[in-house]
């Protein structure tokens, strides 16, 4: 079986959990792409966690990049599914 990356057309998946993430819950995420996570994240931080999504906006008035260099390197390290 070929790496997800060697092949155009397959599509690569992680799965992290919501506290993987930042959040509070162990809510499993799955994405095909950082960009993708991260919008996946937000939507599931604002409709599950109105608290948390308040915290991270001040995090992110603070320092916009915070977030990223945090937990990206999470994501890079996750196992693709």
């Amino acid at each position: 079986m070929q790496p997800c990356h060697s092949s155009p057309i397959q599509r690569c998946m992680k799965t992290m959990t919501c506290k993987e993430l930042g959040g509070p819950c162990d809510q499993k995420l799955s994405a095909g792409s950082w960009d993708e996570m991260v919008q996946t994240m937000v939507t599931h931080v604002m409709s599950n966690h109105p608290e948390t999504a308040e915290a991270m906006k001040k995090m992110h008035e603070q320092d916009p990049k915070k977030w990223g260099r945090e937990t990206k390197p999470k994501w890079d390290a996750a196992p693709e599914a």
